[in-house]
């Protein structure tokens, strides 16, 4: 073990004294001043750039001598500048993505000989007129750094202030590699090719659009700070870019090979689990017509073959069922040059990724699951003059999600104490979102100025289905038996088992929930149709305002002109919504200095706005939740021990028609409240770059982000306690009429019940409760931007990379970070849901991991042997743990709430009644105002993050350009023990499910998996 870590110590040591990029503009070009061998500047000078093997661009420098061409693709060109009466010069460079290279030309007289130069392209990363905060994958990192399961997203791991182990299809991801989904929705934003690709129907967690590695040329993710031709991101920003054709035929086809045979034992079952996975494909470009017409086109499958099991609690006898995800890629694209001022390239992409079996611990949840899409994107890049260029995109995407009941037999969801069978609530789900996309940039050179003005519109239409209880549902059951329910009780209630709903027992169901029944379905219409319009302008100036000072000033304008406006009619006693607030400005301004003047320094910094994206799931669930005009959860309830009959299941509501009469039944709405309004961070920053000798360069930054305004839910129909300001009362008592003049509703979204609406009773001659409006159940998910819920967030990001040197290449990112939040996104609920400000919410981010590290290296060998590595580690990442017990006072989403003292296991109880908790102490204080016992949000910490991948190839010469390559991954190569997820329920000290237990996910990313090798089979041309 102690050699182990030695090994880890000196691979780190050595990445330190080698080798992430640093700053880099998202826009990809080249700029630099021509200067004669004396100094003086050259006006009228002509660039060229032409694209090794494709095409060119041009532009003259002006009066200063300086030259812009702010609109190119990244990939190697080379650069010849003339002028008369000068000899020519040509330099030759790699243009990383978002990079605006500054490569500066010194002309010679007439008669000397054409110099020419080959830069070393990864030093070209520091940028001295740019202040944003980004790095770079770059080409040769995305095809030679070693991916666990081809996912170009992992990567991000190469990139300071990403802090992460796992990845889904976003650069944000939670403990055990879920992408955020709702608590990060907003924070990202993903642009392929110039136009945006990411969607934003619902959470990032169903899924992004998928691209194949080989599909992939490079990418740029920017974390702090990007300038204001980027937009709808409170967070980071990705700008990825796919391969072209030129001249020069060429292309390949790969096998990539896994097989549980060669995995070793998983850290927590201790056994191999069954794995094979098998990704093949190909790539091919070249030329139309040299010079002028380009293609390129790539195809990637996956197919990965599994077996779900489970032991059901009902049956106690082990399930087995084979699963299968399926995953097809495509993408092409053409590029087309008319003439040096004219290029235009038209790329279509799809991709669909479905799993024909997805497990459930009690199989009669268990659904099939789809996600994919298509799209298309054209570009029209025009020289109108030697220093204006417009830049033209449209383009269109389409994204479907599916969830739909495996065995699909009608059967409604049986919620019992310790089990939930039947095909699950919310299924069959289908979310669906069409954008187009129209986007124009002008970019103007006019002396000390480099302006780039825009703007964008996008229209977008969100369809689908999204029926909740569409076949009814058994969501409440309580009973006076003492007994806990056990085999004798699941044999009785399911005697063929849970498979087939027709053998199911419901008579005596329903005489074991004697003491409260409570049945809810869903009738009308839940099609989604929701229309939005959103538009974007923007001024952006990088004013070099010295010789060694830039000034990089912005001022963007977004507006989601549907976020809030869904057409809907409310149900009576909910306000009518508001519209979107309309004064999204957002002004940035930063600043970048070359205190050496020799362009290998930067001091850069700044500060601006930036508004989120608004994703529509909160939108969707208040069209489809809260207007009785179009649809209805009705719900019926039954309390046999007042002497009530018990409900009819599985159709309590057979021969009624509640949509006729929705008054006379209880529904649940999903109002958005009013005064919600898009939520928007504070960013700012303060770093430098530095060129270092040796081929290296290194890059240091703090940033902070501060999200104002998020997401909460908040339960609409509580009552506030006049006793005591901070609790609620209980919803499920019935209200006194001491009660009816003293009512106060916290919330902004529903209307109080008349007094004598009260002392009539609740819908269908209830007793009237203590809510808001009787109308309505206790549990009215209202999403709401509150003002206190948001983010702060601190970072240290420092990157090296290391230029290809003696056949080594390497690079390391580093990140200190602490981020703290008060709200896990739109469906989280504030455990205090009456105190102001959510102040008390406010605890470690589950993404708050204090050290991130990832070191990369590569060493290449004579003869085409090579190998490659990467190392990450992350300290232990906070996950939300729960107390375990009952809702206060009937609030069943405070769930980190004690009602009695808790102590340590083995303690003497100091007063008379106490709860064993097996969280620390530490963690708990009681809260005088509440009046209870309150567990830390977020306090649990996994442990520490440990991996080593690595690849050894060997690549064979065929002919002249023809290769052969073999090679074999190993991934977790000294099988560290990580773990994505944790069991952390306060109460539970003994078993699988005690407090701080590692936990088996079915289907967790493979970046916990224990080591497991890869065989990788390619040829190429």
């Amino acid at each position: 073990m102690k050699m182990v870590f030695r090994v880890l110590f000196s691979f780190v040591l050595l990445g330190f004294i080698v080798a992430v990029p640093g700053s880099q503009a998202q826009q990809t070009g080249l700029s630099g001043v021509v200067t004669d061998t004396q100094g003086g500047v050259m006006p009228g000078a002509r660039v060229e750039v032409k694209k090794v093997d494709g095409s060119s661009f041009f532009a003259t420098t002006n009066g200063q001598g300086v030259y812009v061409l702010p609109s190119l693709v990244a990939t190697e060109y080379t650069v010849t500048v003339s002028a008369p009466g000068f000899a020519t010069t040509e330099k030759k460079l790699l243009l990383l993505v978002g990079q605006l290279a500054q490569v500066d030309f010194s002309l010679p007289l007439a008669g000397t000989t054409t110099t020419a130069e080959v830069i070393a392209t990864d030093l070209l990363a520091i940028d001295t007129t740019s202040s944003v905060v980004a790095g770079n994958v770059t080409p040769k990192e995305v095809e030679d750094v070693p991916i666990n399961g081809r996912n170009y997203i992992q990567l991000s791991t190469l990139i300071p202030g990403v802090k992460a182990n796992a990845f889904g299809n976003s650069p944000v991801s939670a403990p055990g590699g879920a992408s955020y989904g709702d608590a990060e929705t907003g924070k990202f934003q993903i642009t392929m090719d110039g136009l945006e690709i990411s969607q934003d129907s619902v959470g990032s967690s169903f899924g992004q659009p998928s691209y194949s590695q080989d599909a992939i040329s490079q990418f740029q993710i920017i974390t702090n700070r990007f300038d204001a031709t980027a937009g709808r991101s409170a967070g980071i920003y990705v700008n990825a870019q796919t391969k072209t054709g030129n001249n020069v035929l060429h292309g390949g086809g790969f096998g990539y090979f896994r097989n549980s045979y060669f995995n070793a034992a998983d850290p927590i079952s201790h056994k191999v689990n069954d794995f094979a996975d098998q990704q093949y494909g190909g790539t091919l470009g070249g030329k139309i017509k040299r010079d002028k017409l380009w293609y390129f086109g790539s195809y990637e499958g996956e197919h990965k073959p599994n077996t779900f099991t489970t032991t059901p609690v009902v049956t106690n006898v082990p399930f087995s069922h084979p699963t299968t995800l399926k995953v097809n890629e495509w993408m092409g694209r053409g590029d087309y040059q008319l003439n040096e001022k004219n290029h235009f390239l038209l790329r279509g992409d799809k991709f669909t990724n479905t799993t024909d079996f997805v497990g459930t611990a009690e199989p009669s949840s268990s659904y099939f699951s789809a996600y994919s899409g298509y799209g298309y994107v054209f570009d029209w890049n025009k020289n109108i003059g030697a220093n204006l260029v417009n830049d033209v995109h449209a383009g269109y995407h389409h994204f479907v999600f599916q969830n739909l009941p495996y065995y699909n037999n009608n059967s409604i969801v049986i919620t019992l104490p310790t089990v939930t069978v039947g095909e699950a609530y919310n299924q069959p789900e289908t979310f669906s979102q069409a954008t187009q996309q129209y986007r124009d940039d002008l970019f103007w050179l006019k002396g000390k100025h480099s302006f780039k003005l825009g703007g964008e519109y996008l229209y977008t239409f969100h369809g689908g289905s999204f029926a909740q209880y569409a076949r009814g549902g058994l969501t409440g059951c309580t009973s006076n038996r003492a007994a806990a329910l056990g085999p004798a009780d699941y044999a009785t209630f399911f005697p063929k088992g849970t498979l087939d709903p027709t053998t199911w027992n419901y008579a005596a169901i329903g005489k074991y929930c004697n003491t409260g029944e409570t049945f809810t379905q869903g009738f009308g219409s839940y099609d989604i149709s929701i229309t939005r319009n959103t538009l974007g302008v923007w001024a952006q100036d990088d004013w070099k305002i010295l010789p060694r000072l830039t000034l990089n000033l912005g001022l963007r304008y977004d507006n989601d002109l549907g976020a809030y406006n869904t057409g809907y009619v409310p149900t009576p006693g909910l306000l009518t919504p508001n519209t979107n607030p309309n004064a999204n400005f957002a002004p940035r301004l930063g600043f970048s200095y070359d205190p050496l003047g020799d362009g290998k320094t930067s001091v850069r910094g700044g500060a601006g706005l930036y508004y989120a994206d608004q994703v529509a799931n909160a939108i969707i669930d208040e069209e489809l939740y809260s207007s009785t005009t179009r649809a209805l959860q009705a719900t019926v309830s039954a309390n046999q021990s007042t002497g009530a009959a018990a409900l009819s299941l599985p159709s309590p509501f057979a021969g009624q028609t509640p949509l006729s009469n929705p008054s006379n039944y209880v529904s649940s709405p999903q109002p958005v409240a009013r005064g919600a309004k898009t939520p928007y961070a504070l960013q700012m920053s303060f770093g430098m770059a530095r060129e270092l000798p040796m081929r290296t360069t290194l890059s240091a930054d703090f940033v902070h982000t501060r999200v104002y305004d998020d997401y909460i839910a908040l339960s609409g129909n509580l009552l506030q306690n006049p006793a005591n300001p901070e609790q609620n009362l209980n919803p499920s008592s019935a209200i006194s009429a001491s009660t009816y003049a003293t009512r106060t509703c916290g919330n902004g979204s529903i209307l109080l019940d008349t007094v004598a609406n009260l002392a009539n009773g609740g819908p269908g001659g209830i007793v009237a409760k203590q809510v808001c409006n009787n109308l309505f159940g206790a549990a009215v998910r209202q999403f709401t931007t509150y003002p206190g819920a948001g983010v702060i967030a601190d970072a240290l990001q420092v990157g090296i990379k290391h230029a290809t040197m003696h056949g080594f290449t390497g690079a390391i990112a580093y990140t200190w970070g602490r981020t703290k939040n008060s709200t896990n996104g739109a469906f989280s609920y504030p455990n205090k849901p009456f105190k102001s400000g959510v102040q008390q919410e406010w605890a470690n981010g589950t993404d708050d991991q204090r050290h991130t590290l990832t070191v990369t290296g590569e060493y290449q060998w004579k003869h085409g042997l090579s190998l490659s590595s990467l190392y990450h580690f992350g300290s232990g990442q906070a996950f939300a743990p729960a107390t375990g017990g009952s809702g206060v006072n009937g609030y069943s989403q405070g769930t980190r709430t004690f009602t009695a003292q808790p102590i340590a296991p083995g303690t003497t109880c100091p007063v008379t009644t106490c709860v064993t908790t097996y969280a620390p102490l530490s963690k708990i204080h009681y809260d005088t105002g509440y009046g209870y016992w309150i567990l830390e949000r977020d306090s649990f910490r996994g442990t520490p993050y440990n991996r080593i991948d690595s690849r050894l190839q060997e690549s064979f010469r065929i002919r002249e350009k023809y290769h052969a390559i073999v090679a074999i991954e190993a991934f977790n190569l000294f099988n560290h023990p990580n773990y994505g997820n944790f069991a952390t329920t306060a109460s539970i000290g003994t078993g699988g499910n005690a407090y701080g237990t590692p936990l088996a996910v079915t289907g967790s990313p493979v970046e916990y998996f224990a080591r497991s090798l890869q065989f990788i089979g390619r040829f190429s041309f």
